[in-house]
Order: structure tokens, then C-alpha cells, then sequence
């Protein structure tokens, strides 16, 4: 950050709080001591900027004229921002309300929006919201946005701007750019979706984002969302099909098992069966509604299962093998340096340096002799960078800026202590993305059972509503579904995560096509969106392991054995972030290749190091015969790290030339002689 500037902003902003009757800006530049010294045109252009900047971060900067006759005479110009628009309402929350709004502030795992939910709960530390509350129930629902899409669609809707994007249809033989007015973006039946007027159709469209093909680009203009709109009334036309369709697969024995009926699951469903003329094979029947979403799963299979019928889906399994052999056969390919850059972080500037100000002087006030180890990590900064930002409050204060003006700041042996610091003693207002991911992070808790019944819930999104009714625009337009019940399991795990009682569980591992018998402490249930997750000690493997509940089978209680408590403090860490990936130091490192259809890869699985293969930094060239200019615009390559790589031949066949492994060699090889022998099983002539 440039600290000069910082401390120019938050002058300029106690200034503005200070007088009722404002300040021209002629005054200001006589009281700031940086627009003082500034020639005529740099102080316009600093002046200029740091409203903007104000503006940006939704502070009410207001002008106005002291005199309706010289309304047209800038110099009877006068700024002041509102101390009623720009504080929080005195609303206090009790202990309940206070876990749930952690809960739902940790729901978010897209950036901004959990940037503005933990903003959020850092305001209202200052009304009774203890950042530091434990959550409930060792529950705790994740709403994951991984889509590239997702980001700029928000912030399209947020500020009315058009939008264009490619986009493909499952049917259609390539993606067409649709332009689109976006009104809202939500989630159902486990995946995003954006909701609005489709300018190219004249009529109201629904986008499924992992379907767009390139970025989402802001077009000029505006455009108002109609009266009455919400996008969960309107995602909620999304009908499930019910299956309507019977396909007749051959598997060969023991694999294929997230395609059969399990055991038990009554006599109307077809058991597996030895296939005629060929021992080596088993029939059974799948009943389906969508033939590519059968398709992708099949062609994950590779090897193991082929098509009997209909010829329909037969030809959109093999379509998809023959586009991930086209891409393995490409030899001119980008490759990954090995000093590419990192995932790239946020550069922060001044006026996120300010909010972090705006927010810290109040929960100081509010808690004096806080340890300053403990409020940086509350803060997401180094104990270094805190000091600094005391040091800052320090020269910072009224106009005139004599000893009595200037906030006081301490911090001997560790203890914070501010005062002097009435203008930013109360908790800045919640801004829109800051209310909104928390009411609507609210609104999804409702939905979870064990949570959603308490009244808690209820009373914090009356309160947090109350307070912050300019969201409720955003909350119309923004919609999370967490309701999931992970196949029925969820209620029955909870209990045991209550009780502490460790359980056996039948666990399906796709991947080795095998169901596998686990001793299991849990210690909590987490999702993301609408898929649940169980996470604890698993004593096959000698680890924390986290299973999805729609691939138990079965759970049972372990006799009458309780949980471990001392393994549990010490691997289970509250306060961190939930994963759907565990690391350890024998991951393996794999190097992709990405469509722009594929990008979700990256985002999912934690990329570490990603690069733009069209010619980014980090990005080169292998094989021979050079790539065509402009021939990988809009793919990928990524670095990830994996437990095991056994999954990723079926990643490949499944993205149907969408994802391509770079290296290490060893697994590129077994990818490719995956896509040979699936393509092998699916050409060859069929079982009667």
C-alpha cells in the first residue's frame, strides 16, 4: 500500500464526519496538510480521486450548496458524510445469534463474498458478535462458487452492466456468444446458475455457468431488474427430470459400482447380471433422463463398461473418448515453467488498507487491552503490518492536528489500547455485498436441519435486515441452496457427532471402483452446497479423511466406542478452513492442460500454480511444429497436487477432450493408454 495515501484518506474522511456544515473544498485543502502543499492541478487530481475512492467503498460522501442562489459557483460547493448514514444502528445480538452469523459468514468460499461476510462480522464485533464463537454443532455448510464465471457476474448484477460470454449448449455442435442483462445468480440441483433477459431472445433465459466458454465480459450501458424478481422463485422452475429413459450396460465384474443398484435397493430395481456369450461381463440397467450427463459419467468409466443400448448414448460416450484422444495426439503443446507464478493474489490497496482502519479502531474501542497477536490473525495481517497500522492512527486525527487532536494509540507488551478517536468509535454501516452475503448466508442456514430450527436464525436476519435494508436488493438477486440431506444420512451422522460415538462406515471409493469398511471418528459435518461431507480420524488410512455422504452406504455405531478426544484437539482445527482436499507431504505434483470449458479444474482442485497456455507468464512450448497463434487462447495450465493420480485417466475420458495431463510422464502415459483401451472396449462389437 502507499501509507501517505492511507493516511490522506482516513484525514480527509474524520474531517468530513467532523462538521455538520461540511467543508468546501477550498477548506480542505487548507486543513489537509497533503492538498496544502500540492500545486493547483495535483491537488484537483488527489481531490478528485480520494471522493471517488470514498464513494467506492460506499461511505456517504454527500455535496451539497450552502447558498440555492449560487448553486452553479463551485466555490459555495460544501462535502460532509452523514455520521447517521455512515454508522451502524445500535443493534446488539446475544450469544445464539452471535454463532449463528459466524456460521453463516464462514458458509462463503468465493473470495469476495467471504472477504465481505468476514468484514462483516468484524463490524458487528462491536454489537455483541464474537468473531472467536465456536460453531454449532460441529455443522458447518460451505456455499462453494469455483465457476470463473461467478465473480463478474456478481458484480455485473450488482452494478447493472450487460454482460457477453460464450456459451454451449449440450445439443449444439459449437458455443455462440449470448449477451444477456443479468438479474440474479443462484444455485440448484448442484450447480450455478445466472438468471436474466437474454438480449439476443428478447425473453428471460437461465445460464448454467460451468457451461460458459469464455470470460464474462462487461459491456457499456444499464439496465433495472423488473419489480418482484427473485432468482429463487425463478431457479425454483428448474424441474429435476425424473428419469424416462433405460440404458442397458455391460461392466466388467466388480467395477462400474456408483452405477449399479446397491444391495437392498429393492425389487424393482435389475441386479447385475452375467452378460450372454461373454463371462467376462456383466449386464444391468440404468435408468436415465439426460443422455450427455450419462454420457460423462460412462466415459469416466474408460475400460470398464460399454454402451449396449441405445446407440444414442453409445455415440456420446465415444464422441467424448475420440475428442480426449484428439487432444492427447496434439504435439505441439504449451507446457508449465517450473518457475511459473503462483496462484495470483489480490494486490491490496489503499482503500482496503482504509476498511481495515474503519473496522479496527471500533473493535479496539470496543475490546481495550485486546492482545495484538490475536486482533492481526482476527484481521488476516501479520503482528508487523498491525503495528504499522498503529503507528498510522497515530498521525491521524482532527483538523489542526495538535497533541489533543490526534488519536492516541498504545500497544505496550502486546495490550491495545486507542482513544481519542470519537469520529470512528462506532462500526462503519454494512455495506451491500457485506449484508447480503450475510442474510442470504442466513436464509441458506434455515434450510439446514439441526440449524435451521433454532430461533437464533430468525432473530439475527430480523436484526441484520433491520440494519441493513439497502441489501435487501442483492439478497433478490443472490441465492444459496445448502439443503441437501447427503442421501438421508445427515440427520443420523449428527447424532453420532453429538454423541461422540465413532461408526463404522461402507464407503464407495470411485475411483478403485470399491466399497471399503472404515473405522471413523467424526468430528464434523461440513458441505459444499448441496453435497455433504462427513470429516474425522479414519483409522484405515491413519489420517483425517473426509467422506461424501451420498457414498456411505452404510453407518453404524463401532460397538459402544466413543471418539477420541486427544486426537481430535489435536488435528481438528476449528478456527481453519474447511478443505475437500487433505495435503500431505507424499502428494503427488500434475501438471494440466485445461479447455476453457475445463477451467473449473483449477479452482476445484486447489490449483497452486495457474497460467493462461495462449502465451502467459510461465507458459512455454513443447513437442514440434509450433502452435498456431491464437490456437490455446482461453486454456489453462495448471499445477496441482494430488493424493493419488489413479482418478485422472477417468478425468480425462470424462472432460471429453476438455482436460489433458502434461506430466509427469508416467501419468500422462497412463492417461493416454486409458483413452486407448476405452476407445478399444467401445468400438469393438458388442455382447448380444
Amino acid at each position: 500500500m502507499a501509507p501517505k495515501r492511507t493516511e490522506r484518506l482516513l484525514n480527509l474522511l474524520i474531517a468530513l464526519l467532523e462538521r455538520r456544515q461540511g467543508y468546501s473544498k477550498e477548506e480542505l485543502r487548507r486543513v489537509i496538510p497533503p492538498y496544502a502543499t500540492a500545486g493547483d492541478e495535483a491537488f484537483e487530481r488527489m481531490f478528485e480521486r480520494d471522493k471517488a475512492d470514498l464513494r467506492d467503498l460506499g461511505l456517504p460522501l454527500e455535496s451539497f450548496s450552502d447558498d440555492s442562489y449560487f448553486d452553479a459557483d463551485l466555490h459555495t460547493v460544501r462535502y460532509r458524510i452523514d455520521p447517521h448514514r455512515y454508522r451502524l444502528p445500535a443493534v446488539r445480538f446475544s450469544t445464539d445469534e452471535s454463532a449463528v452469523l459466524n456460521l453463516a459468514s464462514r458458509m462463503w468460499q468465493q473470495a469476495s463474498l467471504s472477504s465481505a461476510a468476514g468484514r462483516a462480522v468484524r463490524k458487528l464485533s462491536a454489537r455483541g458478535v464474537d468473531p472467536d464463537r465456536d460453531v454449532l454443532l460441529g455443522v458447518e455448510p460451505r456455499i462453494r462458487a469455483t465457476e470463473p464465471a461467478f465473480g463478474p457476474l456478481l458484480d455485473a448484477i450488482v452494478r447493472r452492466r450487460p454482460v457477453s460470454f460464450g456459451y454451449q449448449r449440450p445439443e449444439a455442435d459449437a458455443p455462440r456468444t449470448r449477451r444477456l442483462q443479468p438479474w440474479g445468480i443462484g444455485n440448484r440441483f448442484g450447480h450455478w446458475y445466472v438468471v436474466g433477459h437474454d438480449e439476443d431472445r428478447d425473453a428471460e433465459r437461465t445460464f448454467r455457468l460451468s457451461r460458459m466458454t469464455t470470460p464474462v465480459v462487461t459491456r457499456p450501458g444499464s439496465y433495472a431488474i423488473p419489480a418482484g424478481f427473485t432468482v429463487a422463485d425463478a431457479l425454483a422452475t428448474l424441474v429435476q427430470r425424473a428419469p424416462s429413459e433405460t440404458a442397458t450396460i455391460a461392466a466388467r465384474p466388480g467395477t462400474a459400482l456408483s452405477l449399479r443398484p446397491p444391495a437392498g435397493a429393492g425389487p424393482e430395481t435389475d441386479a447385475a447380471e452375467p452378460a450372454p456369450g461373454d463371462p467376462d461381463w456383466e449386464r444391468f440397467t440404468v435408468p436415465y433422463s439426460d443422455t450427455e450427463i450419462l454420457a460423462e459419467e460412462l466415459a469416466g468409466h474408460g475400460p470398464h463398461v460399454r454402451v449396449l443400448d441405445p446407440p444414442t448414448l453409445r455415440e456420446a460416450v465415444l464422441r467424448r473418448l475420440r475428442a480426449a484422444r484428439e487432444l492427447a495426439d496434439r504435439t505441439a503443446v504449451p507446457r508449465l515453467d517450473r518457475d511459473a507464478p503462483s496462484v495470483p493474489r489480490t494486490q491490496r490497496t489503499s482503500r482496503d488498507d482504509l476498511t481495515r482502519l474503519l473496522d479496527l479502531v471500533p473493535y479496539l474501542m470496543e475490546h481495550p487491552g485486546a492482545d495484538l497477536p490475536t486482533t492481526a490473525r482476527l484481521f488476516d495481517i501479520t503482528p508487523d503490518q498491525l503495528v504499522k497500522d498503529l503507528e498510522l492512527l497515530f498521525v491521524c486525527g482532527l483538523p489542526g492536528y495538535g497533541p489533543d487532536q490526534l488519536i492516541d494509540a498504545s500497544w505496550e507488551e502486546g495490550a491495545i489500547y486507542i482513544g481519542n478517536a470519537d469520529e470512528l468509535s462506532e462500526p462503519v454501516r454494512l455495506s451491500v455485498d457485506e449484508a447480503g452475503a450475510l442474510i442470504v448466508g442466513l436464509q441458506a442456514l434455515g434450510a439446514v436441519p439441526g440449524i435451521g430450527q433454532r430461533p437464533a436464525v430468525e432473530s439475527a436476519l430480523a436484526k441484520i435486515s433491520s440494519a441493513a435494508s439497502d441489501a435487501i436488493d442483492l439478497t433478490a438477486s443472490l441465492h444459496a441452496d445448502v439443503a441437501g440431506d447427503g442421501n438421508g444420512m445427515l440427520p443420523t451422522l449428527q447424532r453420532d457427532v453429538r454423541d461422540g460415538r465413532r461408526v463404522v462406515l461402507d464407503y464407495l471409493v470411485p475411483h478403485r471402483d470399491e466399497v471399503t469398511r472404515r473405522s471413523v471418528d467424526p468430528w464434523r459435518l461440513f458441505s459444499a452446497n448441496d453435497i455433504w461431507y462427513l470429516q474425522g480420524w479414519c483409522y484405515r488410512s491413519g489420517g483425517v479423511r473426509n467422506f461424501r455422504l451420498d457414498r456411505i452406504r452404510a453407518v453404524v455405531p463401532d460397538g459402544d466406542a466413543l471418539v477420541d478426544r486427544q486426537r481430535i484437539a489435536e488435528h481438528d482445527r476449528p478456527d481453519a478452513e474447511v478443505e475437500l482436499f487433505t495435503r500431505s507431504d507424499d502428494d503427488v505434483e500434475v501438471t494440466v492442460l485445461l479447455s476453457p470449458r475445463g477451467r473449473w479444474v483449477a479452482d476445484h482442485f486447489d490449483a497452486e500454480a495457474v497460467v493462461e497456455a495462449g502465451g502467459g507468464p510461465g507458459a512455454g512450448e513443447s513437442g514440434t511444429g509450433g502452435t498456431e497463434p491464437g490456437s490455446w487462447d482461453g486454456w489453462l495450465l495448471a499445477r496441482l497436487r494430488v493424493g493419488t493420480t489413479a482418478w485422472l485417466p477417468g478425468l480425462c475420458t470424462r472432460a471429453g477432450g476438455d482436460v489433458r495431463v502434461l506430466a509427469p510422464d508416467d501419468v500422462a502415459g497412463a492417461c493416454s493408454t486409458w483413452i486407448d483401451d476405452a476407445l478399444a472396449v467401445a468400438t469393438a462389437a458388442q455382447p448380444s
